[in-house]
């Protein structure tokens, strides 16, 4: 159909079927004034075009056609079967579009058992070992700075002075009183970092904390005896019962602390353990 602009009078065409019944609001292209365009009258008229929807094919003048001479189809079959698979494309989508919603929302069943899901895999042994482990970590980190920072050598040296001790030098201090703090604080820190690694499930963090656990497994029982040596050299009576004594806690201890820590270094070598650290 031809349109002109009631400003400025500009004219042009637009095709038949893009004319909705109740008018089209368009914009002249020269001066920009807005009017509305009317549908043609019904019948078969309103499927006359001078441009084939389907081939392109123009008349380039005045000229209209229902039926395109070049390629052959009709104007009407081919704006209303448009129309319809244009409007059967919406619904599908909007059926789609509702399915989905439907299928992301979570069932009040689904989410408990994915919540149990995660619970469980959080128990698995690798973290639980790793999260015994930072435990201990932290433990021994809170003593280690503990004793760091409430280390006074030159408090200490006047105590050891006053019970008659000689040549109480500030090395001699430090590795009697202050050594064993900065020890553990350094110690608790490794295996801090060692359990954090081990829960990531690095390799070089399985043999880490293997390696770990046989160093506490040597040091306890040594440091007991370190101290069971100096306990003999100090210059007091010591009896036979007194010597007994020290001994049965070395073993005690030792064994209290070594053979659990024993069985948790060969569990780390489980299959439910190497099967999911990274290998």
């Amino acid at each position: 159909m031809k349109i002109s602009c009631p400003k400025c009078n500009a004219s042009g065409t637009i095709p038949d079927h893009e004319v909705p019944e109740s008018g089209r609001f368009i914009s002249c292209p020269r001066c920009k004034e807005g009017f509305t365009v009317n549908k043609p009258g019904s019948g078969t008229d309103a499927y006359l075009v001078d441009t084939c929807p389907s081939c392109g094919f123009s008349t380039f003048d005045d000229e209209t056609f229902g039926t395109c001479p070049k390629c052959g189809v009709m104007i009407k079959t081919f704006v209303e079967r448009q129309r319809e698979e244009q409007r059967l494309k919406r619904n599908q989508e909007l059926l789609e579009k509702k399915f989905n919603n439907v299928e992301n929302v979570p069932t009040p069943a689904a989410a408990t058992a994915a919540t149990v899901s995660d619970f469980i895999d959080s128990l698995h042994p690798v973290n639980l070992i790793g999260w015994g482990v930072t435990a201990v970590a932290i433990l021994i980190i809170s003593t280690g700075l503990w004793g760091v920072i409430s280390y006074d050598s030159a408090e200490i040296q006047t105590l050891l002075i006053e019970k008659g001790e000689e040549n109480v030098s500030g090395l001699h201090v430090f590795l009697h009183y202050g050594l064993l703090h900065w020890f553990r604080f350094i110690f608790g820190l490794v295996a801090l970092t060692v359990s954090i690694l081990f829960m990531k499930r690095l390799k070089i963090a399985l043999q880490a904390l293997s390696c770990l656990l046989w160093a506490t497994i040597i040091l306890v029982p040594l440091s007991y005896v370190i101290e069971f040596v100096f306990w003999v050299l100090v210059p007091i009576p010591h009896t036979i019962s007194g010597y007994l004594i020290e001994i049965l806690n070395i073993l005690f201890f030792s064994a209290l602390i070594g053979v659990p820590l024993y069985l948790l270094e060969r569990y780390l070598h489980d299959r439910k353990i190497t099967t999911v650290v990274n290998l």
